[in-house]
């Protein structure tokens, strides 16, 4: 980089770090660490659900699926994203966060036990680190690509930078970087795609050129239903049920890292208003990251990137002016830095509230509980690190983090839908239906080889049914236990 491109960016971190580190202070209790006191405005909520969803996963991976599949990886915002959080603001959000609730499994926990509980905290450390894993494989492609550094010296690099403020921070830093992230992010994604249709020669070259290349199918919005693997895009009924109806509303209403900013709310109208808000903003992220996935099939040429998660660097190399790669230098670590934080901070959460706090060290002071939360952050930095390995079996950062996400996201799914509908415990109904459906979807797609999208409606409809099969029969047989009862 230019001295003047390497300015920028350390006026950047050096302003992230100073706010996040003075936010530290303030860090009293365990509601303050994790919930920020519950004092959020809904304006600085919702941005910053947006800038942790598109994250650097977003910059770096959808880039490349658009290069790869075109415009259909914007339905991952248009479909995936918007319809969910109107619904989850209108219904689900108020009633989470009048609940009082910490986490996503607490609350669960409420309707199914203590064993769902605790099972759906470890799945969630556990895909919170591997995500963790995938962040810092974006900051490799990105940094190492403009440095000319080694890869593991920007994964660590990274990791120490956004550690400092997130472990000392909690949510309130993150809360409040994440809106000037956000800005930065916006600008970031819309320069590159200013310059890039600009080269080009505007909209309509743009067409002209995807016709004649070997990508037409790249303007096509929903694919043919027969495609079989992530490698070969993304299948419409996919797109419409597994992503539209089981991963999309599963992720926006029982995603620890999404849900527990608006828990940190100052009322219920607050945390439904910044879920609207943000589905507002979350419209126009495709023109920031599928439009600049678009250009570089023109600009470099379908099939000559060999890495998909090498395009957005490779656009900012060869074709914006040096001063303004500071500012896409500095919107890449943006978006890394909000993803880092948001998952390392809900990570934390759920440690340290759904398992620490239960299982291994009850009644303790609230300063006690704040330190084990920080200990935690500062450890799921760690594991995020050493997951960067098995990131690197997947053929891209995206593909990795939808998978993860399909694991789980159909069995969380159909019990959040059925603790909504009742609130009668069911122990039994609530393990039975997490297991089968989580079985249901690593086996449809390590042994079946399941497009992951299809992988997730499936597990979804598996998890449905045992819940509904299995709570009625708990009901039936509970009720005449009851009532043979002594009195």
């Amino acid at each position: 980089m230019h001295w003047i491109d390497i300015a920028v960016v350390a006026i950047y971190l050096a302003g992230t770090l100073v706010l996040g580190l003075g936010l530290a202070r303030r860090m009293a209790s365990a509601q303050d660490y994790f919930l920020a006191g519950r004092k959020l405005p809904f304006w600085a909520i919702g941005m910053s659900l947006v800038v942790s969803d598109i994250g650097a996963l977003e910059m770096v991976g959808g880039t490349g699926g658009a290069y790869l599949y075109g415009i259909s990886q914007a339905n991952f915002e248009w479909i995936g994203c918007v319809p969910a959080m109107i619904l989850g603001g209108l219904v689900f959000i108020p009633l989470l966060w009048r609940e009082g609730v910490y986490s996503i499994p607490e609350f669960l926990g409420r309707r199914y036990g203590a064993p769902v509980r605790a099972f759906l905290a470890i799945v969630g450390v556990l895909f919170m680190g591997a995500a963790l894993g995938i962040f810092f494989q974006a900051s490799a492609a990105m940094m190492a690509n403009v440095l000319g550094w080694d890869r593991w010296t920007c994964i660590y690099l990274t990791a120490a930078v956004v550690g400092i403020y997130t472990v000392g921070g909690g949510l309130t830093a993150v809360v409040v970087t994440d809106v000037v992230q956000c800005i930065v992010l916006f600008i970031g994604g819309i320069t590159l795609a200013a310059i890039g249709l600009i080269d080009i020669g505007g909209p309509a070259a743009l067409a002209d050129g995807l016709a004649a290349s070997s990508a037409q199918h790249h303007l096509e919005l929903l694919l043919k239903p027969d495609l079989a693997k992530p490698t070969d895009g993304y299948p419409w009924p996919g797109i419409l049920l597994g992503l539209g109806l089981v991963l999309s509303p599963a992720y926006w209403l029982g995603n620890q890292a999404i849900v527990q900013r608006t828990l940190g709310a100052r009322d219920a109208w607050t945390a439904k208003a910044s879920m609207i808000f943000g589905a507002g903003l979350k419209t126009i992220v495709p023109m920031a990251f599928v439009l600049p996935g678009l250009l570089a099939v023109v600009l470099l040429g379908a099939g000559t990137v060999a890495k998909p998660d090498a395009v957005y660097a490779k656009l900012i190399e060869l074709y914006v002016p040096i001063g303004l790669r500071g500012v896409l230098y500095a919107a890449f670590l943006a978006a890394l830095m909000s993803s880092v934080d948001s998952y390392t901070n809900s990570a934390a959460t759920l440690f340290t509230q759904d398992l620490y706090r239960i299982y291994i060290a009850r009644g303790r002071e609230e300063r006690h509980y704040l330190r084990v939360g920080r200990i935690a952050s500062g450890a799921l930095i760690a594991l995020g690190v050493f997951m960067v390995p098995v990131v690197d079996r997947f053929s891209g950062i995206y593909e990795a983090f939808q998978t993860y996400l399909s694991y789980f996201q159909g069995p969380t799914l159909a019990l959040i839908l059925g603790a909504i509908a009742s609130k009668r415990s069911m122990p039994i109904a609530g393990i039975a239906s997490l297991a089968g459906g989580m079985v249901t979807s690593v086996v449809l797609i390590h042994r079946g080889d399941v497009h992951y999208l299809n992988a997730a409606w499936w597990s979804f409809v598996v998890s449905a049914s045992l819940l509904a099969a299995v709570g009625w029969a708990e009901r039936v047989f509970a009720e005449p236990a009851a009532e043979n009862e002594p009195t």
